[in-house]
């Protein structure tokens, strides 16, 4: 770097290539920073006004960003949405692939741990959930998540059912149909995420459990021992 005689700074050509790594870095964190709020002022919108009522203008406003951006990040409203989709199932994976990587838990207590954090997930993120049934409560949407999220949940589902049938293995239970066991329990679940999405009642939570418990119970006696639970009033 030299100083001319008028005063300015000049930085060499290598000067610059050591320096423009550093700026590119800092664009692209703010991008990254823009495009996370972007989608999160998303998953806002579409859980308060549904899909067809979270226009880009409304996403922008919310975000306090200009409509140029977001169009400039996701280019189309449908990129927004496949955006919304991806961040809210990373998140699910995330916690799911914890849970299924550790081998300090017994198959059954494993199998638990799973159905206890999809029970807890529909709590703790309710806004998730919203989003999720206003995609299914859509054609756009529906055709959307079956293109880019039906693969996860199959994943979710194949390692439930692998869960399944290691337990009936191990406790050598008779007659019991695995892919059938696994729909009810994925039923159950969907009914379970319809009940905290349209309660919101403060024993969400304990009446999924509970529910789950019982399932497993009646199928898995070994694993599972008869508990009794305190009646809870649902509001």
């Amino acid at each position: 770097m030299t100083i001319s005689s008028a005063g300015s700074v000049r930085i060499s050509p290598k000067e610059q290539m050591k320096l423009s790594p550093k700026i590119t870095d800092k664009r692209q964190l703010r991008g990254q920073k823009s495009k996370q709020a972007i989608v999160k002022a998303a998953i806002s919108c579409i859980a308060r006004q549904g899909l067809r009522d979270a226009t880009l203008e409304r996403v922008a406003q919310k975000a306090k960003v200009s409509k140029a951006l977001v169009t400039f990040h996701f280019k189309s409203k449908t990129g927004l949405l496949a955006a919304v989709l991806d961040h809210q199932e990373s998140v699910f994976e995330n916690g799911w692939n914890t849970i299924l990587a550790s081998n300090s838990v017994s198959i059954s207590g494993k199998l638990l741990e799973l159905l206890e954090y999809d029970v807890r997930f529909s709590v703790e993120h309710r806004d998730f959930i919203s989003v999720w049934h206003a995609y299914w409560g859509e054609a756009r949407g529906s055709s959307l998540y079956r293109k880019l999220t039906n693969p996860r949940d199959e994943r979710y589902e194949n390692d439930v059912r692998k869960l399944l049938r290691n337990l009936t293995k191990e406790g050598e239970y008779d007659d019991i149909n695995v892919p059938a066991l696994e729909r009810g329990i994925n039923a159950m679940m969907f009914g379970i995420w319809r009940d905290s999405h349209l309660t919101h009642g403060p024993n969400d939570y304990a009446n999924g459990i509970q529910a789950m418990w019982v399932y497993l119970h009646k199928v898995f006696p070994k694993h599972y021992e008869s508990q009794v639970f305190r009646k809870r009033i649902r509001q």
